[in-house]
């Protein structure tokens, strides 16, 4: 399995100062209820039909994440229950950001598996650790967490299935809540939208280029330069070089648009 060597360089990945300080924000109620809507509902339906319907090879490389410390792949003891819950990501980026929030002192490696070879990892961990459950990309930043249990995911085709369901939620609330954010900068609430997108960054997905793009803009309307780096930060780590520009450009000046 390809091993990608965070453990070193925790500290140069990106980050919000403001997420730091306040981890999680909540959401405004009028957007907690569009995403428990029908029309929500049947908007991730219809992006998970289509993912789906994508072939994919259970041979990919890095398709799961796992963290790896001395003592081996990183589980955690559910509330309430007997037995570990084994901890897969679907990005390094992911992967590391937990490891960062939460285990700021140790050190670690972001191992990438295939479907094929996740499904091996948890029939693994099932048959000699004790493993119960399997819980994809945990929020570092949330008390409370969705757990599978591990027959869910001891096959490849079962893990391709679970990773694009989940991949197709993401994709629905990510752009629901940039959205949302967006109006409310072009109405001229800079808080609400910025805390908005910060919750898209912090409990959703740290990899949405447009949404660091947004962040960006909102530190040149309200003047704060440390929002504008962070949101630099991210663009650059993301190699996400023609957002970069459209923010550069619009720090000089004044005629652009959220």
């Amino acid at each position: 399995m390809p091993i990608w060597p965070f453990g070193a360089k925790k500290n140069v990945l990106p980050s919000y100062s403001l997420l730091v300080s306040v981890p999680s924000r909540g959401l405004p109620d009028d957007l907690s209820k569009q995403e428990q809507s029908e029309d929500f509902s049947g908007w991730c339906e219809r992006i998970q039909s289509q993912l789906l319907d994508e072939q994919t090879d259970e041979n990919t490389p890095g398709f799961a994440i796992f963290l790896e410390t001395g003592e081996g792949l990183l589980q955690i003891h559910l509330p309430e229950r007997k037995g570990l819950c084994l901890l897969a990501f679907s990005t390094p980026l992911r992967a590391a950001d937990y490891a960062r929030v939460q285990m700021p002192r140790e050190e670690f490696q972001c191992i990438g598996s295939s479907p094929h070879g996740t499904g091996l990892v948890v029939r693994a961990c099932r048959e000699q650790a004790g493993t119960t459950h399997v819980a994809l990309d945990r929020c570092p930043r949330c008390p409370t967490f969705a757990a599978l249990d591990g027959s869910a995911l001891d096959t490849a085709a079962k893990v391709i299935r679970v990773w694009k369901i989940s991949a197709a939620t993401e994709i629905a609330r990510t752009n629901l809540y940039r959205n949302y954010a967006r109006s409310a900068a072009r109405n001229g609430d800079l808080d609400l939208a910025r805390a908005v997108a910060l919750e898209i960054v912090g409990h959703v997905t740290s990899q949405d280029p447009l949404t660091h793009l947004l962040l960006g803009k909102l530190g040149i309307r309200s003047r704060d330069r440390s929002l504008l780096r962070d949101a630099h930060s991210f663009l650059a780590f993301l190699r996400q070089d023609a957002l970069a520009e459209e923010l550069r450009n619009a720090e000089q000046s004044s005629e652009w648009q959220f």
